[in-house]
């Protein structure tokens, strides 16, 4: 079944969540990655009131979208003892999922073993508040590579956490990967899912923001389409691009040109 797109505020990071719920919502996408990210993307704060959040839910509903997780933790260290808030807020927001990047270095053993007690740790916390832990692949991290998602997979708690699977960050891995190939390899570990264009060189910055837009880089995002909408448990495809974010300067109508541009392409795998 084709999947329903959905978009990051971290495109409109330096705007208001209204403005971004508004632009996301007018082009016609159906969902939001809702992010707490300061500097880049403070749309949910982890200090307010109960009603703040019940505001937020409100304001999302009536723009005809939800919530699809919660990425970033507002500053909170993860793992940290005050880490229970941000489960919390997610929780009081209805996001099903606390979306974050795997942290920790690559191919260090020491690092490895402190992110996985770390993910074990906060994984208590979000399956006593049912919402699960998707954890970014990402270039320079303790997770980056096939070889890294499985060994991951196979010593956390599979029913709680999963993967948040960006082809991009595959693609610039240094392993030469397919990004196509190793999500058809990894899927039954994919609980999320973002979609974007990469430039074509696997250095690991992600390059401008135009060689990100779907269709002006190099990733087969047709094939990649594909095997995403054979994944059951995954309701949503989530647009997600850096660098029109909170500190940037990027203008809104030029963000708004990027956050349509996307869906015009995309819109034709997904619903």
């Amino acid at each position: 079944m084709a999947k329903k797109l959905g978009c990051s505020t971290i495109l409109y990071g330096g705007f208001s969540l209204g403005e971004a719920l508004q632009g996301i919502s007018g082009t016609g996408y159906h969902a939001i990655e809702l992010c707490a990210r300061p500097g880049s993307a403070p749309h949910v704060e982890m200090d307010r009131s109960a009603s703040y959040y019940t505001d937020i839910k409100q304001k999302v509903a009536d723009n005809g979208l939800v919530i699809e997780s919660l990425a970033g933790t507002g500053g909170i260290d993860f793992g940290s003892d005050n880490f229970d808030r941000v489960v919390e807020v997610a929780d009081l927001l209805g996001a099903p999922a606390v979306a974050m990047g795997s942290s920790g270095k690559s191919d260090d053993q020491e690092s490895w073993g402190m992110f996985i007690n770390a993910i074990n740790r906060v994984s208590l916390l979000t399956s006593q508040a049912n919402v699960k832990l998707t954890i970014k692949p990402h270039v320079g991290n303790a997770v980056y590579s096939s070889e890294t998602i499985m060994q991951f997979m196979q010593e956390v708690d599979q029913d709680w956490v999963g993967i948040n699977y960006d082809a991009s960050h595959i693609y610039r891995s240094g392993e030469g990967q397919d990004p196509v190939e190793i999500l058809d390899i990894v899927k039954e570990h994919v609980i999320t899912l973002r979609i974007r264009d990469n430039r074509d060189s696997r250095q690991r910055p992600i390059g401008p923001v135009q060689t990100q837009i779907p269709g002006k880089g190099v990733l087969d995002l047709p094939a990649l389409a594909d095997i995403m909408n054979t994944i059951d448990r995954v309701d949503h495809v989530i647009v997600e691009i850096v660098g029109t974010h909170g500190g940037t300067d990027t203008p809104l109508d030029q963000v708004q040109e990027v956050v349509d541009e996307c869906y015009d392409y995309l819109n034709s795998f997904f619903d």
